[in-house]
């Protein structure tokens, strides 16, 4: 099975709409990105944790089940957060107009990709 760093990378071959990526665990474990720059990756997870605990707050609140994806669209671009298993949530930007349903398809597959691959032992972080 990939690392999350190859599943990330499959993800930015997969979905020519995705910019950039991160793989979280928890608030602010990084388990892999495709940031250039710590500082726009820091960014990038500290809006992604906001988001995705303000929506799973929101879904509580509403009485829906567990919150398992986000899709939030701005003038600039998407942001996609997808949460898994062991609190994993792995957050993706685009570029304007995505096709949705096969972004939010493919984020999907990255994060179960790399969590998989940790299942069967394959990294440790």
């Amino acid at each position: 099975m990939p690392s999350p760093e190859e599943a990330l990378q499959e993800l930015l071959e997969m979905s020519a709409g995705i910019r950039q990526a991160v793989l979280v665990r928890g608030d602010d474990n990084v388990l892999a990105s495709t940031f250039a720059s710590k500082e726009s990756e820091a960014v990038m997870v500290e809006g992604g944790r906001t988001m995705l605990q303000d929506a799973r707050r929101e879904a509580k609140e509403m009485g829906r089940d567990k919150l398992t994806q986000l899709f939030i669209e701005a003038k600039s671009g998407c942001v996609f957060i997808v949460a898994g298993e062991r609190d994993t949530w792995l957050a993706a930007s685009t570029g304007t107009d995505p096709t949705v349903g096969l972004v939010l398809y493919d984020v999907n597959t990255a994060l179960r990709t790399a969590l998989e691959g940790e299942a069967e032992g394959d990294y440790t972080k």
